[in-house]
């Protein structure tokens, strides 16, 4: 008698977790100054690299429940360039930081130079809205959206509070984009695990 193969689920929420722990654990070691920049950047964009394991376990997830549409597909594809993007230019223009004169406008380039792809990973997301025909994928996305904005929200608004009252240290900003991202993949995992999706 023959044995089927055992048929692993796919796991976003495991890719997902890894991403937002190691995204704290730098920012920790950031706070207690363990470490110091370029290392931040490079740390950073490194753990970017989850997302790409994260969004294939999604895919094939929701391609399991024929849940995948065209529109998901081209807004995979490019957030996932803009992702790629926006690591190569932090590590690159966190290595580079070091070698060049402070307030010259090679310094302005390299400071705007990881925007970019950010932009990128929201244009991609207004494209996506934009593209999806169907209306509960898209409700979907909006209240992932939703939700990472306002972890952002909330982090932003009580790490300020704290830290003017001298409680904690100071954090940079650049870190609004991360914790975002972050609030995003909660907020998929989260309307993945209501809609019945499981963990």
């Amino acid at each position: 008698m023959m044995t089927q193969p055992a048929i692993t689920k796919p796991k976003p929420g495991l890719w997902a977790g890894l991403f937002a722990a190691n995204m704290a654990m730098i920012a920790m070691l950031q706070i207690i100054d363990a470490i110091e920049p370029p290392a931040p950047f490079i740390l950073i964009a490194l753990n970017f690299i989850l997302l790409v394991p994260m969004v294939k376990a999604s895919m094939r997830r929701m391609e399991d429940r024929g849940a995948v549409t065209t529109a998901m597909r081209r807004y995979n594809r490019r957030f996932l360039g803009a992702s790629a993007l926006y690591a190569v230019a932090m590590i690159g223009a966190g290595s580079a930081a070091g070698y060049v004169p402070a307030a010259s406008p090679l310094m302005w380039g390299l400071a705007i130079l990881p925007m970019l792809p950010a932009f990128g990973m929201i244009w991609a997301m207004m494209r996506y809205l934009a593209e999806e025909t169907d209306e509960y994928q898209r409700h979907r996305a909006v209240n992932a959206a939703i939700i990472g904005l306002g972890l952002v929200l909330v982090i932003g608004t009580g790490w300020g509070f704290l830290e003017t009252f001298g409680l904690v240290p100071h954090v940079w900003a650049w870190w609004v984009f991360p914790a975002w991202a972050i609030g995003l993949g909660i907020g998929m995992a989260w309307t993945e695990r209501r809609s019945g999706g499981g963990a």
